[in-house]
């Protein structure tokens, strides 16, 4: 049995694993969305379906007590078959090393706007490089960059002349004035490695298999090692670079997996399909595969997504950053919405004309919501595909509701307005356009600051 494999040898590993041959520990680690996928592959070859319930135990590896996993390690399965004891995210591969990992993770986050993700890999970073709120707030990072960031950070970052400000410094001053604000705890550093260590090379019953799931591993750990001798490493990590070859290596990442998503539904994507999708999305493996489920969605029936396909459903983020934040707040994503509103302000969008698209947003959710609630619209689900509402549902809105139609949208960002619904109750909705009645009177006569006044709105109808 190979100890050590990509993601790109996972099948041989699956075959090798129904043949009989099985290790007692497994360590995916790399991208998030790809470990994921390869864990669940993994899983249902070690243990099958209808054992799962009982005989398959998730283990929160950022709370993980280690002598917990052990105890679950050592503990036999309820039914006579093999067991599986998995630490998802655990930290127990990290070290110093993972700084840079971490920081350049934190600011590719806030360039796509994941703020929450942003926030996790900058206290991950500090925690690793065992800096503080306290040494870096305020803007205190760029004084003491020479003299201790410098050496925790690397070439992270590049500092500028006195008085410009950087472009790692616009994402860190607003990730850490967060963190401040909210008085959010750096994890702790605690070094179970060892302990584990040691009970991997004790043993423990063979129908039990440990699997061990992270985003960053140190390889010169004694854990990692004794994990690659006594077991199987799968390596599911993407070359984050501009370098040609690491663009190179992004794209077949890409490539594989819309190949295999589009297989397991019997579709393939035409000539120039994955180069419009690759440019409007980017090299991210989790927004490249939202997309295309989105894709696979839309298409329907159809055999082949096609680039006009990727066209119609696949919005470019900066294309429209208004639509961005009222989609956010259609999603009840107040990180989101709050992200965007920032942007459109600095980019010197009009208080009012945002104040304007927050309202249309919230009405066109009024009157869809209002339209499912009547017999015309008895026909919508949740789960309606998109083709079933072509046929049954859209007819009717057109007759009944031909305001949703306002601006010749399309029915795909109709049918997607409906499935948002369910983020609001009716009440709450209402509610929401009393809020931005109030939110108007304060922008046009308080002399409040605007952004303050928004920001209070969003949270007020998002439930922050």
């Amino acid at each position: 049995m190979t100890s050590e494999i990509t993601h790109k040898d996972l099948s041989k590993l699956l075959a090798e694993i129904r043949k009989g041959r099985v290790g007692p520990v497994y360590l995916l680690f790399g991208d998030e969305f790809l470990y994921k996928s390869a864990f669940k592959s993994l899983l249902d070859a070690l243990v099958p379906q209808d054992h799962q319930h009982l005989n398959y135990e998730s283990i929160d590896g950022a709370t993980a007590n280690v002598y917990e996993i052990i105890e679950h390690l050592n503990t036999f399965p309820l039914i006579p078959s093999t067991k599986v004891i998995a630490v998802h995210g655990t930290r127990i591969f990290y070290s110093a090393a993972a700084v840079d990992d971490f920081l350049s993770r934190s600011r590719e986050a806030f360039e796509r706007q994941d703020f929450k993700e942003s926030v996790q890999y900058l206290l991950l970073a500090l925690s690793a490089g065992d800096v503080s709120l306290d040494d870096v707030k305020d803007g205190n990072w760029r004084k003491i960059f020479d003299e201790r960031l410098k050496e925790s950070f690397g070439a992270s970052f590049n500092t500028q002349a006195e008085g410009e400000q950087d472009a790692g410094g616009v994402w860190l001053d607003q990730v850490i004035a967060y963190c401040v604000q909210e008085k959010m705890e750096i994890p702790v550093d605690q070094d179970d490695a060892e302990v584990l260590n040691d009970a991997i090379l004790s043993g423990y019953p063979e129908t039990n298999h440990l699997v061990l799931t992270t985003d960053f591993v140190d390889k010169r750990r004694k854990l990692y090692k004794t994990v690659s001798k006594t077991g199987v490493v799968i390596d599911c990590s993407v070359p984050k670079g501009d370098r040609k070859a690491d663009k190179h290596q992004q794209q077949q990442a890409l490539k594989s997996h819309m190949r295999e998503s589009l297989k397991k539904v019997g579709k393939t994507m035409a000539p120039g399909g994955f180069e419009a999708l690759y440019e409007k999305i980017g090299t991210g493996m989790r927004g490249f595969s939202s997309e295309l489920d989105k894709l696979i969605t839309f298409v329907g029936n159809r055999k082949e997504v096609l680039p006009s396909d990727v066209e119609t459903v696949s919005k470019r983020t900066k294309q429209d950053p208004i639509y961005e934040m009222t989609n956010a707040i259609a999603e009840r994503n107040t990180q989101g919405a709050l992200f965007f509103l920032d942007s459109l302000l600095k980019n010197k969008v009009h208080q009012l004309q945002v104040l304007a698209a927050t309202t249309n947003q919230i009405r066109k959710l009024i009157l869809a919501k209002d339209f499912i609630r009547t017999r015309y619209g008895s026909g919508w689900r949740e789960d309606l595909s998109y083709q079933a509402f072509q046929k049954s549902v859209l007819p009717e809105l057109e007759k009944r509701e031909p305001d949703l139609l306002t601006g010749k949208a399309h029915p795909y960002a109709i049918y997607m307005t409906l499935k948002q619904t369910n983020n609001y109750t009716l009440e709450e909705l209402i509610k929401a356009m009393e809020v931005l009645l109030d939110t108007d009177i304060r922008l046009k006569s308080s002399g409040q600051d605007a952004k303050m006044v928004l920001e209070h709105a969003i949270m007020r109808i998002c439930g922050v």
